[in-house]
């Protein structure tokens, strides 16, 4: 791959550096556990090398690092600001396994080395076409046999009204000068805009409807989604006619619930099926369907074994996390009365016992995760020491089986999480409790951190100045004393809105340590940032 000068449209990034965040969906072993789950037997993840491509400060390759010390990662990214502020991130948390690189995408050769895992996050449709294509000849050219590419992208045809949405932004705002001012004028055309389209238009609705969801965006966003010189959505279809060009295939999205057909009503399932001859027209009729805006496309080599048709079996070996929640408040698990769990977004409803046991088991157990094959043996000890039979014909193979099944589903709608490794994290806060090194740093910087799970989290002023405390040199008293000082000098207001006691006492704070972790406050318990 011949070297060309970075793109001149990335020096944008320099002005607007991009939004701070880590995403989930890129991390390793999300893209591990969707290649084991279709069949392939992925890098092992701790001693994987990474990739990054558009990594901006490093805020979402950064936590992967810490998390995976044996691991090696490299970030590319065309803003000098971008990079400089992401090494002074590594710097002060004393990394050795990542390195940040000011560069094009362009400049990366085969001398650069092979990774496992790259992943290339809100970069696609924001570069030139020759810059996509480098893109997809790396994944070909840098990635092991093995090994799993991640690049995300805008979609046709949902992003056609924001495209002319875009067309608008664009033709107003290019008359003024700076990235301040084009984002104030951008921002007052959708006001005007909202205010203004009559009702009784048939694009009406659809418009306003779309308005909506890019007004309250923040700035860096808009700016580089909407007001970039370069944003060419493609159609599912092209994306993965260029990636055959490149000897790659589709492997999945890192969002499994969006593949299932099972998904639509029934009648549109099967008139699906009957018209998609392959997973790639399937994919591109249910993005028409869905009217689609985005995606998060998983690659892997030409020829990789994919196995499509999943069942129950594929979970073995799989570790599980689950945060669902029975909706009654004393759900049985005798074998055939319907049960459903539920988190925000989801729900399951099973007659099955052993996956009713599980659940509850797993639920009890969040965010700590189990193996699926441990998982089938703690629930049918569970039914038995509740005394639930569900017949003679109950075996270790008939268990996993239904489990297997049951909990595939519950996978399919987001209610249950798989993984191939889950980080050491504690249920309980410990006697000197410690938080991730990277969210104590994050929490004197600002109220977003990245917990353990690798999801942001935003804390409230409370946690903010807890949070740089647990380092593991403080017991319950040091941590009392230091929140004590912190109060008298006026920095924090330490006082428990429920019991309105005062939590410099070191059992109130015990306390609220605990509450922290194990009842769901919104800031630390759902962000698992405590560790033994």
């Amino acid at each position: 791959m011949t070297s060309t000068p970075v793109p001149e449209a990335r020096s944008s990034y320099d002005e607007v550096p991009y939004l701070k965040s880590a995403f989930p969906q890129t991390h390793p072993d999300r893209l591990a556990t969707l290649a084991r789950l279709f069949g392939l037997a992925p890098p092992d993840l701790e001693t994987c090398r990474v990739l990054e491509l558009g990594c901006a400060s490093g805020d979402n390759l950064i936590p992967m690092a810490l998390g995976l010390p044996n691991a090696r990662f490299l970030g590319i990214d065309s803003s000098i600001r971008q990079i400089q502020h992401g090494r002074q991130t590594i710097d002060a948390l004393g990394l050795t396994n990542i390195e940040l690189r000011h560069a094009s995408i362009a400049d990366m050769t085969a001398a650069d080395g092979r990774f496992d895992y790259i992943v290339c996050h809100g970069v696609y449709s924001w570069v030139p076409e020759p810059i996509r294509e480098a893109i997809l000849q790396i994944c070909r050219d840098n990635l092991v046999s093995e090994g799993v590419a991640y690049v995300s992208y805008n979609t046709l045809p949902g992003w056609r009204v924001r495209g002319m949405i875009r067309d608008m932004m664009i033709y107003h705002s290019d008359q003024f000068e700076g990235a301040a001012e084009r984002l104030q004028q951008a921002r007052a055309l959708l006001d005007f805009l909202a205010q203004s389209v009559p009702a009784d238009l048939p694009h009406s609705t659809t418009l306003k409807q779309e308005l909506n969801v890019i007004r309250p965006e923040a700035d860096a966003y808009l700016f580089h989604d909407y007001l970039e010189d370069v944003n060419e959505p493609v159609y599912f279809h092209q994306f993965a006619k260029a990636a055959a060009r490149n000897r790659l295939q589709y492997l999945a999205e890192a969002d499994f619930s969006g593949m299932l057909v099972s998904n639509f009503p029934p009648q549109v399932a099967e008139t699906l099926r009957r018209i998609a001859t392959d997973i790639v027209r399937m994919e591109q009729y249910m993005d028409f369907v869905r009217n689609r805006t985005f995606r998060q496309t998983l690659l892997v080599h030409e020829g990789a074994p994919i196995k499509r048709n999943l069942d129950g079996q594929a979970l073995a070996g799989f570790l599980l996390v689950s945060s669902t929640q029975p909706a009654s408040a004393q759900p049985s698990l005798a074998q055939g009365v319907p049960e459903t769990f539920r988190i925000a977004r989801a729900s399951v409803t099973t007659p099955n016992g052993i996956t009713k046991a599980a659940l509850l088991f797993l639920t009890q157990q969040y965010p700590l995760g189990i193996g699926f094959e441990e998982l089938a043996s703690v629930a049918r000890a569970r039914l038995v020491e509740c005394g639930v039979g569900d017949g003679a014909d109950a075996t270790p193979e008939r268990d996993r089986q239904i489990l297997g099944n049951d909990l595939l589903q519950a996978y399919a709608v987001d209610a249950v999480e798989l993984h191939v490794r889950i980080p050491r994290m504690s249920s309980t806060p410990s006697a000197r409790p410690v938080a991730s090194p990277l969210a104590r740093l994050q929490a004197t910087q600002g109220e977003k951190v990245t917990n353990l799970r690798h999801e942001v989290v935003v804390l409230d002023s409370f946690s903010r100045q807890i949070l740089p405390l647990l380092d593991g040199t403080r017991d319950r008293e040091a941590l009392a004393a230091a929140l004590a000082k912190l109060a008298k000098e006026g920095v924090l207001k330490v006082r428990d809105k429920q019991s309105g006691a005062s939590l410099t006492s070191a059992t109130a704070l015990d306390d609220v340590l605990r509450r922290v972790v194990q009842a769901g406050l919104p800031s630390l318990a759902r962000a698992a940032l405590l560790q033994q």
